[in-house]
């Protein structure tokens, strides 16, 4: 340290000091409150003698009665111990670091605040200074919720990739996994092994046109090129693999991360009947029929099987080609609301013509929107033509004015909503207020505990949380 430096510090220190002990207990806190959330100034006797504080609402919590009262009196029970300790200095480390204490009000949540404790002999006062620590906590709190997020999307895409991966290994249909653009073999699956006679060892990594003879080499690669930009699949009959046996492919393509790989499916070319299951009929015909259509439009057939589709339906989905799409049954897209589907199509029976139609529509990366569907159906092939509407996202989206259960004439406003609001969103606004309900009345008989509410819900404390979070009711207070 420089000399002068050093003497000059030392002379500001003695000039705080002797200011300190010349200033009376308001004029110290409103100076140290500067830099400060709240400031406490305790004599001698434990008893506070003055507070100041930063924000107006801070006073709620008790502080703006404590002067006379002991810091003891104005925290949490379970925040005693760490005054007492704070007070008298006995943990030095935990001293240095702070403690963090909580000061109760009712009607809200506990405010937590760390505090450090400064005396010295000369000085009358033990001087508090606090930091508000409610940003803090909030910012943890959210930390958490997300992370809880992370995790059960973490557990369900480990769950589905499980799933996907047992059929593709269980199956015995040979099935290969090609990167797109390195034409090497990704995965291949028990039955593709046994069929093409080697270890997953020998297969994967290596480049797929090296499992056939030099002579087909050249028309599979041209086959693979094409099934790349190909909205359909393509087949070749009659390959013979290095081994000379003499097997049939069908190429697909599909999207992975951002890169087109190939499904390719191979069974011997002698086996006829694998070879019609197989056969592919062009789809692009379908696709002229429903281009110039100016929003996403398909085709199906009586059953609701995609016989056609535009390729603004395919991005609607995000399906990467037509192959993707037509042969699968329109309810795939709309799994969270297949009544939807099946009141479509049975309305389209009998009228022939349905506008308007609203539902939600999950494409192929687990992605809702809502969406308002127009269907017309010709009555001669029972062939059904569908145009999909994507609709904005609908946070904002006015909620169904339900009425309350025990309310006057709620019969009736059940029924006035009827024809304005569909039927899954009564539904659904319907069980939000009964869980709501459910919700106060285990507060109220258990007197605000949220652990023997959860018991008595049948629920985790973790799940009656987040539904307390979703329905407003993290600060209830029972009812006297």
């Amino acid at each position: 340290m420089n000399p002068v430096n050093g003497k000059k510090a030392a002379h500001g220190i003695e000039v705080a000091a002797s200011l300190l002990k010349s200033m009376d207990a308001s004029g110290i806190g409103a100076i140290v409150g500067l830099g400060a959330d709240i400031v406490i100034l305790v004599d001698r006797n434990n008893k506070i003698a003055s507070v100041h504080w930063s924000d107006p609402d801070i006073g709620a919590y008790g502080l703006d009665k404590a002067v006379g009262k002991r810091l003891q009196d104005v925290v949490t029970i379970e925040s005693v111990p760490k005054v007492d300790s704070m007070l008298s200095s006995q943990d030095m480390v935990r001293h240095s670091r702070g403690y963090q204490i909580n000061h109760a009000c009712a009607g809200k949540p506990d405010l937590p605040v760390l505090y450090s404790a400064y005396s010295s002999q000369d000085f009358p006062y033990t001087l508090v200074v606090g930091r508000d620590l409610r940003q803090q906590m909030l910012g943890q709190q959210r930390l958490v919720a997300t992370q809880l997020e992370l995790e059960a999307d973490y557990r369900e895409l480990q769950e589905a990739e499980a799933r996907y991966r047992t059929a593709f290994r269980i199956s015995t249909i040979a099935h290969l996994m090609v990167d797109g653009e390195r034409k090497t073999v990704l995965d291949a699956n028990a039955a593709a092994l046994n069929l093409l006679g080697a270890g997953a060892a020998s297969i994967v990594g290596k480049p797929f046109r090296d499992l056939f003879r030099k002579q087909d080499r050249d028309l599979l690669s041209d086959a693979v090129g094409e099934a790349r930009h190909s909205p359909g699949a393509v087949q070749l009959e009659t390959l013979k693999t290095v081994k000379g046996d003499s097997l049939s492919l069908n190429l697909r393509s599909y999207r992975e991360n951002g890169i087109t790989n190939l499904i390719v499916s191979a069974w011997p070319s002698a086996d006829l009947q694998e070879t019609r299951r197989q056969q592919v009929d062009r789809p692009s015909e379908h696709v002229v029929d429903l281009a110039d259509f100016p929003e996403a439009a398909l085709q199906t057939n009586a059953q609701g099987q995609i016989t056609a589709a535009n390729t603004l339906f395919l991005d609607l989905v995000h399906a990467p080609s037509l192959a993707q799409v037509t042969g699968r049954n329109i309810a795939t897209w709309f799994a969270k609301s297949p009544l939807d589907i099946h009141v479509l199509y049975s309305r389209l029976a009998e009228e022939q013509t349905v506008r308007g139609f609203s539902s939600t529509l999950t494409d192929n990366l687990a992605g809702d929107r809502p969406v308002m569907i127009s269907a017309r159906r010709n009555p001669e092939t029972a062939q059904t033509r569908l145009v999909v509407v994507a609709q904005p996202a609908s946070p904002e989206r006015e909620r169904p004015a339900i009425p309350s259960p025990g309310v006057p004439d709620q019969a009736e406003g059940f029924a006035n909503l009827v024809g304005k609001v569909p039927l899954k969103e009564l539904m659904r606004e319907s069980l939000d207020v009964i869980e709501k309900i459910c919700i106060e009345a285990a507060l109220d008989q258990t007197n605000n505990n949220r652990a023997s509410a959860a018991e008595i819900l049948g629920l985790s404390r973790q799940s009656l949380y987040i539904k307390l979070r979703r329905h407003g009711l993290e600060d209830y207070r029972p009812s006297n």
